[in-house]
């Protein structure tokens, strides 16, 4: 089975270093649990610390709010297209 998730250090999780490989992992596992029908969703692990975070199914409309703000001040509108898409499924 394919690693979905990236591994991040510490360091970086704080500084918000990794905010675009954080963001693209958010929208795709949100994506993916959206279609499993599943209750919370992985989106990075930290590296030597054994933590994964996760984002429960409560959560996953902020999260997508958050990264179609990230996309929208990027310009990336083909994202926030597939973004509000996911949004209305919810």
């Amino acid at each position: 089975m394919n690693r979905k998730i990236p591994i991040i250090s510490l360091e970086d999780f704080e500084a918000k270093a990794k905010k675009p490989t954080m963001v693209k992992s958010l929208v795709s596992n949100i994506a993916e649990g959206i279609e499993d029908n599943l209750e919370s969703v992985n989106v990075a692990e930290i590296k030597n610390h054994d933590i994964i975070l996760s984002v429960p199914k409560s959560e996953w409309k902020g999260g997508l709010e958050n990264a179609m703000d990230y996309y929208i001040e990027k310009e990336e509108y083909e994202e926030c297209s597939k973004i509000k898409k996911l949004i209305k499924r919810l």
